[in-house]
């Protein structure tokens, strides 16, 4: 029988790469298309044998492709988007794919505005290594498997559930596409100001989502963040606690034990753990994907093993660097949650140390000027905050975006020692703030245009 043809527009993105290697490994012909090629995703897609095309032309659409994937960053002018259309050749989105090709019965989707990441690759990792065999897809890396999208014949599936819109054609959320029996909702923080320009738009969605889990579906939901509470009213569907704060709560996880290196926690009063992660925030994120396999009947002592050996995604408290007096975290921190929680993970885990938070302003909603305040009280936890330039600040209008010295402003009022530096002269701020025994904290979705890693290179 013939295989499948399919072509990405877009392939280089960091989402579009692994599916377009695991349909590759299932069997499908794939081609793909894309501006410019660079490391990591260049040697990724190499090393795995694709058929890459640099550029896009309409040469590169065939009669014989089956269907297109069309990648988030590409526009409706795109030139083989426009060819793909006059030849009526389907054209989907990944979420689509994802639909079609990776969601099970039993699908288990985690969405919120932040832990998401940690929690999907922590329940991949489990029900791997509980040889559950499980479909899974989350973003960023894995520290502890080689793959961020896989595809098997099992009833379970595990996805990262994006509230970004599926694609330039399509204004779906993401996570409308997959289908979930089980729903873990980590907080409803509003976010994507571009795309949710009122809080009420952001909500909907996810209110949305919940409203198409089957009879037999269950929400889990996170008791201790109080933006949870607008998805109510829910009706006819199994809601499930969990909570870090209330002992009341259908799955509580309590530490019991915080050193440098690990923490043990236990849940319910009956269930230990230990993990290599650190932070409060990390302990709510296992609560969050133990309750599900306690739900579900999960052997507890292989859960007991797989926690203890997990040790999460890369860029989440990442320690790149660590010598004696000096330690180098990277984390994709860019939210005013997320910044406070890692901030705080860092004090608590290392409280002998001078934290010196360097953030970079990379995502949408952290460029806005309608987020000013929510710098208010995140970075309290630092003894001292370097702000640096803004990302891509020509991209929006001088009447929305912020300036790195509004944010500076806004910072100061909780930590005095705070400055803006520019990217050019980053490495020279941060050497200048040492105090002896320290840690740099970077804390972005980007990379501070290649500064922080020549600075982890020139220690």
């Amino acid at each position: 029988m013939e295989k499948n043809r399919v072509h990405f527009i877009g392939i280089c993105g960091s989402a579009m790469a692994p599916i377009a290697v695991e349909l590759k490994n299932i069997g499908f012909i794939v081609t793909g298309s894309d501006k410019g090629f660079f490391p990591p995703i260049s040697t990724y897609l190499k090393n795995n044998n694709m058929q890459i095309q640099i550029g896009y032309k309409k040469e590169h659409i065939q009669s014989n492709i089956d269907f297109i994937v069309l990648g988030n960053a590409v526009g409706e002018k795109n030139i083989e988007f426009i060819e793909a259309k006059k030849r009526n050749i389907p054209i989907l989105s990944y979420p689509e794919v994802l639909q079609k090709y990776l969601i099970k019965k039993d699908s288990i989707v985690v969405v919120g505005e932040y832990g998401k990441t940690t929690i999907t690759s922590f329940l991949s990792f489990i029900f791997s290594k509980l040889n559950l065999d499980p479909s899974y897809m989350f973003g960023g890396v894995s520290l502890d498997m080689d793959k961020s999208v896989r595809i098997t014949n099992s009833k379970y599936s595990i996805v990262e559930g994006d509230e970004y819109n599926a694609s330039p054609t399509d204004k779906l959320s993401k996570f409308m596409y997959y289908d979930p029996k089980y729903l873990i909702l980590t907080s409803l923080l509003w976010d994507h100001v571009d795309l949710f320009p009122q809080e009420s738009d952001y909500i909907n969605s996810f209110k949305s989502l919940v409203e198409k889990l089957p009879n037999n579906g269950v929400l889990f939901i996170n008791e201790d963040d109080s933006s949870t509470q607008k998805i109510y009213p829910i009706d006819n569907i199994k809601i499930i606690k969990y909570s870090v704060k209330n002992d009341k709560s259908d799955y509580y996880g309590k530490i019991i034990l915080y050193k440098h290196g690990y923490i043990e926690f236990v849940i319910n009063g009956q269930y230990n753990f230990e993990t290599q992660l650190i932070g409060d925030h990390n302990i709510s994120n296992l609560t969050a994907g133990l309750s599900l396999c306690l739900y579900l009947g999960l052997d507890y002592k292989k859960l007991f093993l797989a926690v203890k050996e997990f040790r999460g995604a890369k860029r989440r408290l990442e320690i790149r660097y660590r010598r004696e007096n000096l330690i180098v975290i990277d984390d994709f921190a860019h939210s005013p949650y997320k910044i406070k929680a890692s901030i705080d993970a860092v004090r608590k885990s290392f409280p002998e140390y001078n934290i010196i938070s360097v953030f970079e302003p990379h995502s949408i909603s952290s460029r806005d000027k309608k987020t000013i305040q929510w710098y208010k009280g995140i970075f309290n936890s630092s003894d001292k905050v370097i702000v640096t330039d803004i990302y891509r600040k020509n991209s929006l209008s001088e009447y929305t975006r912020l300036n790195s010295e509004d944010i500076v402003n806004v910072v100061k009022s909780d930590v005095q020692n705070t400055i803006y530096s520019s990217n050019i002269s980053l490495i020279e701020s941060i050497e200048s703030s040492y105090k002896g025994k320290d840690i740099i904290l970077f804390m972005s979705s980007g990379s501070f245009q290649g500064m922080m890693d020549k600075y982890i290179d020139s220690l």
